[in-house]
């Protein structure tokens, strides 16, 4: 009913590698946050979902 599309997209760097702030602020948030928690982010549940699915399939998608 939207008509959207959701594509999440993960990756592992296999060294360090610095991160610039270009056009916007650049925010850390711990793997263990709430990331369900909708007064805090957007897209109605739909981040806390896709970092779930990572966490449930973390050792195919990196051979962990």
């Amino acid at each position: 009913m939207s008509d959207m599309e959701l594509e999440l997209y993960v990756g592992k760097l296999n060294k360090e590698k610095e991160v610039i702030e270009e056009i916007n602020k650049l925010y850390w948030f711990d793997k263990n946050e709430d990331f369900f928690n909708v007064e805090k982010f957007a897209g109605e549940g739909n981040i806390g979902h896709m970092v779930k699915q990572v966490e449930i399939y973390k050792d195919k998608l990196f051979g962990e």
